[in-house]
């Protein structure tokens, strides 16, 4: 099974530049909202298995605890071909830095703290996701933000997640402000019917090029 989900050297390649353009808009966007340079990593993509989730959770993000923004996002409406989830990950996060990093002064409040993380997570989200729906030619569509954690440990998001695929694809994209310790990861996962569709979308890209 895993050998199928896997991506040939082409398939990989094009899939890598289509993320550094998704990843390129998500910083642009960000860099314009904090006026501050973001620094972005090579996109992370690999194939995983559900069952070693917690170990690849801990090796992706390294942090003592997280705040999560999640949010779905698919393909066809009426009979979703393509759909994953998005998960905006703050790694320590510091509100009152992210506060100033916004130019932000009102009172600290647990609504103000999602408020921040909501904004954020809209802009990486929808930057980077209509990036690669362009690259692909296709509309992608997205369910509600919700916030599935403030402060928790890695481990935790786990248990607040219902996992519904063997094998997903990972794709993980780091944003940082080293001036205002900031850190966001955005982390997408694909199931596994997802991945069979993304390689047929590839090689049809492929063979037109």
């Amino acid at each position: 099974m895993i050998d199928s989900l896997n991506f040939n050297e082409d398939q990989r390649d094009y899939l890598q530049e289509i993320c550094n353009i998704g990843m390129g808009q998500a910083g642009e966007s960000l860099s314009m909202l904090f006026e501050q340079y973001v620094t972005l990593s090579v996109p992370a993509i690999e194939i995983i298995n559900a069952r070693e989730l917690t170990p690849v959770l801990r090796r992706l993000i390294p942090a003592e605890t997280i705040s999560v923004v999640s949010q779905g996002f698919y393909t066809h409406v009426t009979n979703p071909k393509f759909c994953g989830e998005s998960l905006t990950i703050f790694s320590d996060t510091s509100f009152d830095s992210l506060a100033q990093l916004l130019s932000f002064d009102e009172e600290m409040t647990p609504e103000f703290e999602q408020e921040i993380l909501l904004e954020i997570s809209n802009i990486i989200n929808g930057a980077c996701l209509s990036g690669i729906a362009e690259q692909l030619s296709e509309r992608f569509f997205n369910t509600p933000p919700s916030i599935i954690g403030q402060s928790i440990p890695v481990d935790s998001l786990l248990s607040q997640q219902e996992i519904r695929w063997d094998h997903a694809l990972s794709i993980k994209i780091e944003y940082k402000v080293d001036k205002h310790s900031f850190q966001c990861d955005l982390l997408l996962l694909l199931p596994d019917s997802s991945i069979k569709y993304l390689q047929s979308i590839l090689d049809k890209l492929l063979d037109e090029f």
